[in-house]
C-alpha cells in the first residue's frame, strides 16, 4: 500500500479511512469521464471478520500453531509454511498486518482495527494478489471467519446507504436437485433488474454495486458482497468525508445483521433425561422455504456435496438427525432435517463460526434457494 505506518500512527478509526480514500480519490473531470467500474485499479477494501478469540498481535504464532496441529488441513499448513507474517503496532486497537511470500518476492499489506464487534481488514492492494495473501490469513486462521448475510439482509444494507442508488450486481442460482447453477452479472442495472433477476431465474444477489450521490453528481461508487467485503472504488474530490461515513455506516449494517443471524446468545444447557435429552435454552438457525416441495434424496445429496467435505465428520442420530463435528474450528452442531426444511441446533461449545461457515456452503454451494432465520428459546424444566 502507498502508506507508511507513520502516517496513521494513533488516529482514529474515521482518520484511518480517510487516509486510504486519498488512493482512489479523483478529480470531478475524471469521475465524469469514468465509464466502467472494476478492471485493475486501485479500490479500498474493507473484510468484516468474526473473531472467537483476541489474537490481534499474534497471527504469526496463531499461524505456527496452525501448522502443529494434526487437524489442521494441507493446504492451511502449506500456506503457513511458505509465507512470513508481520504485525507492527500502529495504537491499542490498530496493527499493520504484512504478508510476506518469499517465493513470488512480493509482500501485501493491511490496517487491522479491532472494532470490538469485528475486526476490520483494510487494504488498497489488487484483489488478485489479496487472494494468495491477506484473504488466505482470514480463511486458514481457525478463530476467524468473514461476516455472512443472506442475499435479502445484502439488499437491505446497500439500499440503506443515503443518496445511493444500485447500480448493478451478481447474482447467483445454485441447486442440487436440478443440477443446475447460474451466475448473472448486471452493470448498468436498472430499478427492477435485480427483482427480475430473482423471478425469472431464481436467483439471489451475492454482491450489489452502488452510486452514491453528493449535490448532485455522482461522488462515491462502491460495492458491498455477501461474504462481508465492502469496496470503495472510486470517491470524487471533497466527497471523502461522505465515502468515510458510509463505509463506517454499512459496516455497522453487516455485522448488526451478521450477529442477529448467527450469534449463539442463549447458554445452551443439556440435561440427559431417559429416553432422551431435555434443553434447557437453545439457539437454533433455521434454513427453509427452498424451491423445491419434496426431498426424499435431500439426505443422500447432502452426504455427497456437504458432508463428504475434509471438514466435517458426521454422526447419525435416527432417521432425521445428523451430529456434525467441524474439524477447523472444532465445534459440534446438531442437524435437524424437517422435510425439506434444514435446522442447525447450537450445542454447549457451538459458536456463530461453524454456524455460519455450514450455512455458507449451503447457500453457496448447494442451493442458493434457501432462506434464513435464528430462533431462541428458553425453556424452564418442569
Amino acid at each position: 500500500m502507498k502508506i507508511e505506518p507513520s502516517d496513521i500512527q494513533g488516529l482514529e478509526h474515521r482518520e484511518i479511512v480517510l487516509k486510504l480514500l486519498d488512493d482512489v480519490t479523483k478529480s470531478g473531470d475524471e469521475m465524469d469521464e469514468k465509464e466502467t467500474r472494476g478492471g485493475k485499479s486501485r479500490d479500498l477494501k474493507l473484510y468484516i471478520v468474526d473473531s472467537s478469540e483476541d489474537i490481534q498481535g499474534e497471527f504469526d504464532d496463531v499461524g505456527m500453531d496452525v501448522i502443529d496441529n494434526d487437524q489442521s488441513k494441507k493446504a492451511a499448513k502449506d500456506f503457513f509454511k511458505s509465507v512470513v507474517i508481520e504485525e507492527v503496532e500502529l495504537s491499542e486497537d490498530t496493527t499493520l498486518l504484512r504478508v510476506q511470500y518469499p517465493r513470488y518476492e512480493r509482500t501485501d499489506e493491511a490496517i487491522v482495527i479491532d472494532r470490538g464487534d469485528a475486526y476490520w481488514f483494510l487494504t488498497t492492494e489488487l484483489k488478485d494478489w489479496l487472494e494468495d495473501t491477506i484473504e488466505k490469513v482470514i480463511k486458514y486462521l481457525p478463530q476467524l471467519e468473514r461476516v455472512y448475510l443472506s442475499s435479502t439482509d445484502l439488499e437491505n444494507s446497500i439500499r440503506d446507504i443515503v443518496d445511493s442508488e444500485i447500480a448493478g450486481f451478481t447474482a447467483e442460482y445454485h441447486s442440487e436437485h436440478k443440477q443446475r447453477d447460474a451466475t448473472l452479472q448486471f452493470h448498468g442495472a436498472e430499478k427492477n433488474d435485480l427483482a427480475k433477476a430473482e423471478n425469472t431465474f431464481s436467483a439471489t444477489p451475492t454482491r450489489i454495486e452502488f452510486n452514491q450521490s453528493n449535490s448532485p453528481a455522482t461522488a462515491i461508487q462502491g460495492s458491498g458482497s455477501n461474504d462481508g467485503l465492502l469496496k470503495v472504488e472510486s470517491v470524487r474530490h471533497g466527497s471523502e468525508g461522505k465515502a468515510a461515513d458510509t463505509l463506517l455506516g454499512t459496516s455497522k449494517q453487516f455485522v448488526a445483521r451478521d450477529t442477529e443471524c448467527f450469534q449463539v446468545n442463549a447458554d445452551t444447557e443439556w440435561r440427559l433425561l431417559e429416553p432422551g435429552f431435555v434443553v434447557d435454552e437453545f439457539t437454533s438457525i433455521e434454513l427453509y422455504d427452498p424451491e423445491r416441495d419434496e426431498a426424499p434424496e435431500l439426505v443422500e445429496e447432502l452426504r455427497e456435496e456437504v458432508f463428504s467435505k475434509n471438514r466435517y465428520q458426521i454422526g447419525r442420530w435416527g432417521e432425521d438427525t445428523v451430529f456434525i463435528y467441524d474439524k477447523e474450528h472444532q465445534e459440534v452442531f446438531e442437524l435437524g432435517i424437517e422435510g425439506t426444511e434444514l435446522v442447525l441446533h447450537a450445542r454447549e461449545t457451538t459458536t456463530a463460526l461453524s454456524l455460519r461457515s455450514f450455512c455458507r456452503t449451503i447457500l453457496d454451494e448447494f442451493d442458493s434457494t434457501y432462506s434464513l432465520r435464528k430462533k431462541e428459546m428458553r425453556v424452564k424444566p418442569e
